[in-house]
C-alpha cells in the first residue's frame, strides 16, 4: 500500500496528507472470481469526443457538455463487495444511465449547435478526436474544494499500450488512496506534440490543479508555455532534460544518472579503461558525454567511443572494427610464427594452447558501456563475443534500459554483466499487485504511474487550504515509491537512487543496494 512512500521523510511526513484515519483497503476492490476486471470497471470512465474549438475558448456551458463525470463513492464500491455484484453489472448499469441523459440532452438541444448534437458517451472506448474521461470519489464536505488531477497520457496510436497501462497504474494507486475530495480528468494525448497541445488546453479549461503526464518529451514541450502560463504544475513521464523547468518536472529515469552510477561502481570494482558503444542519436551522445565526464574525474581515460545506426540490420563490420579484432587476429599468427621457429618444449606448449584462440591479447578496455536494450541489446552482444570481445574480462555495462528487457539471462554474452535498475523487491511487488488487478503484466515504465499519482495526491492535499502548499515538492529528503527513493529538483529534473544488479544465470542479482536516502 502506502507504507513506503515515507521512508525519505522522516516518519510521517506524508502520510499526515495522505492516511489521515485511513482504513486498510483490500487490493482487489470487488470479491468474486473477476479479479482482473475489478479496478477498470470500477473505475467507470465514461467517454466524450470532443469536437476542437477553433478559438480554444470553451465557454461554461460547452465545458459543461464535454464533461461526462461519473460519481463512484467509496460506499458504492463496498455495498458492490457485499452483495457480490460483478463489475461489468455496475459499469453497464452506470453507464445506460448516463446514456441516457446524454440522448436526453441531446434531444433537448437537436437543432441547436450541430457540433455537440452527435456527441455520445461511449464506455471504455477511445476515439480519433480529443477526450477526456471523469473519475469522481465521493463528495467532500461543504467546506473541501474538489481538488482535480489532469492525466494526459497517449491512449490512441502507436504508444496507447504504455499510455492505458500508465493509466492502470494511476487507478490502482487513485483507489488506494482515501481521499474523498479529489478528481481524475483524463485527456488523450495520441502520442503527438499537437495532441498534448489540445489536450492541455483541455485540461487547463478544466480548472485542473496538477497534471501528470504527457509521456514524451516532445509533448512535455509542447504544454509547458501553457500550464506555465496558468500556473499548473505538471510532472511529467518523460526523461528528457531538456525539457525539464521550474513547475515542469519529468519523473523518468534520467540517463546521465544511471551512466554516472554505473560506471562509478565500474571504477570502485576496479575497473580501469572504459570504452562506449552506443546509439548513433542525441540518446548516444549524451551517454559519452557523461561517461567520460565520469571517468575523467577519477583520472581515468574513456578510450573510445563508436556511435552505431539504431536502424541498421547488419552491425558485424563495426563491432568487428570496435573489438580490435583483425589486429589481435594477426597478433596469434605473429605469435605462432615465432613459436614455431623455436621448437622448444615450451613453444610446443604454447602452441598447442593457442589452437583453440582466434586472437591473442585483449581489446583496449576492461569495461564496457552498453546503453541500450531490447532486440538491440541481444544483437550486439553476442556479436561483441563473436569478436573476442570475452565477458569474463570486459565487463559489460548497462542501464535501466537492461531491466526493461526480459530474458537476459538466456543470452548467454550478456552473463556477468551489470547495470543499473531501481530496488526490484519494490518493482516486484507493484508487479504482483498490477497484475492480481488487471490480469496482465505491466510493462517496466508503468510503475512511473503509480509512483506519480502518490506524489500528486501529497501535493493535492497540500494546496486545499487557500492555495498555500505545506508540503514541499523540492523537499531535499525526497520520498519513496515503488521504484525508490526520488527527489524533484528546482530546475525540473529529478534524483533517484539506483540498485546495481549482475545478470545471473537464473536471472537478475543484487550486487549494491540502492540508497534508501539522500544525504545531502
Amino acid at each position: 500500500m502506502l507504507s513506503q512512500l515515507c521512508d525519505c521523510i522522516s516518519g510521517d511526513y506524508i502520510l499526515d496528507f495522505v492516511r489521515k484515519n485511513r482504513k486498510t483497503l483490500e487490493h482487489n476492490i470487488l470479491s468474486g472470481p473477476s479479479k482482473k476486471l475489478a479496478f477498470p470497471m470500477l473505475a467507470v470512465i465514461v467517454l466524450i469526443t470532443i469536437g476542437c474549438q477553433a478559438d480554444r475558448e470553451l465557454t461554461k456551458s460547452q465545458r459543461e457538455d464535454v464533461i461526462a463525470p461519473v460519481s463512484l463513492s467509496s460506499q458504492k464500491t463496498e455495498n458492490a463487495k457485499e452483495n457480490h455484484i460483478s463489475a461489468s453489472e455496475n459499469a453497464s448499469h452506470l453507464y445506460k444511465e448516463q446514456e441516457r441523459q446524454t440522448e436526453l440532452r441531446q434531444e433537448k438541444n437537436l437543432g441547436a449547435d450541430k457540433k455537440h448534437t452527435s456527441l455520445k458517451a461511449t464506455r471504455l472506448k477511445y476515439e480519433e478526436n480529443a477526450q477526456e474521461f471523469k473519475i469522481k470519489k465521493s463528495p467532500p464536505p461543504l467546506n473541501k474544494k474538489i481538488l482535480k488531477i489532469g492525466i494526459l497520457l497517449p491512449l490512441s496510436g502507436n504508444s496507447s499500450q504504455i499510455g492505458r497501462a500508465l493509466l492502470d497504474s494511476i487507478q490502482l494507486a487513485f483507489f488506494e488512496v482515501p481521499n474523498h475530495d479529489l478528481e481524475l480528468l483524463i485527456f488523450d494525448t495520441k502520442g503527438s506534440a499537437d495532441g498534448a497541445k489540445e489536450a492541455g488546453e483541455l485540461a487547463i479549461h478544466s480548472n485542473v490543479d496538477l497534471i501528470l503526464g504527457p509521456l514524451f518529451g516532445s509533448s512535455t514541450s509542447a504544454i509547458s508555455p501553457i500550464t506555465k502560463e496558468a500556473g499548473i504544475k505538471v510532472i511529467s513521464f518523460s526523461n528528457d532534460h531538456l525539457v525539464a523547468e521550474e513547475g515542469t518536472y519529468i519523473f523518468g529515469f534520467l540517463p546521465n544518472q544511471q551512466i554516472i552510477r554505473i560506471v562509478n561502481f565500474a571504477i570502485k570494482s576496479g575497473y580501469k579503461n572504459f570504452a562506449a558503444f552506443v546509439p548513433d542519436n542525441d540518446y548516444g551522445k549524451l551517454a559519452v558525454e557523461t561517461s567520460r565526464t565520469a571517468v575523467d574525474s577519477k583520472g581515468i581515460r574513456l578510450s573510445r567511443a563508436e556511435h552505431y545506426d539504431p536502424e541498421s540490420e547488419n552491425l558485424t563490420d563495426l563491432v568487428k572494427s570496435f573489438a580490435d579484432y583483425k589486429a589481435r587476429k594477426n597478433n596469434l599468427k605473429t605469435q605462432k610464427e615465432l613459436l614455431l621457429k623455436q621448437k622448444d618444449e615450451i613453444a610446443v606448449s604454447l602452441l598447442n594452447k593457442m589452437q583453440s584462440m582466434d586472437t591473442l591479447g585483449d581489446p583496449p578496455f576492461d569495461a564496457l558501456l552498453l546503453p541500450t536494450g531490447g532486440p538491440e541489446l541481444k544483437k550486439i552482444a553476442p556479436l561483441l563475443a563473436f569478436y573476442d570481445v570475452d565477458p569474463s574480462r570486459v565487463k559489460l555495462l548497462g542501464t535501466t534500459l537492461w531491466d526493461e528487457t526480459a530474458d537476459l539471462n538466456f543470452e548467454p554474452a550478456l552473463i556477468g554483466g551489470w547495470y543499473v535498475a531501481p530496488p526490484p523487491k519494490g518493482v516486484s511487488k507493484f508487479i504482483e499487485k498490477f497484475k492480481r488487478n488487471y490480469g496482465y503484466a505491466p510493462p517496466r515504465l508503468a510503475s512511473l504511474g503509480y509512483d506519480a499519482m502518490l506524489l500528486g495526491v501529497a501535493l493535492s492535499e497540500s494546496t486545499r487550504t487557500n492555495g498555500i502548499s505545506s508540503f514541499d515538492i523540492h523537499n531535499p529528503r525526497g520520498f519513496t515509491g515503488v521504484d525508490g527513493i526520488i527527489r524533484l529538483l528546482p530546475d525540473g529534473t529529478n534524483e533517484r537512487g539506483f540498485a546495481l544488479l549482475e545478470i545471473g544465470k537464473k536471472g537478475p542479482i543484487v550486487v549494491e543496494d540502492a540508497p534508501t536516502r539522500f544525504w545531502q
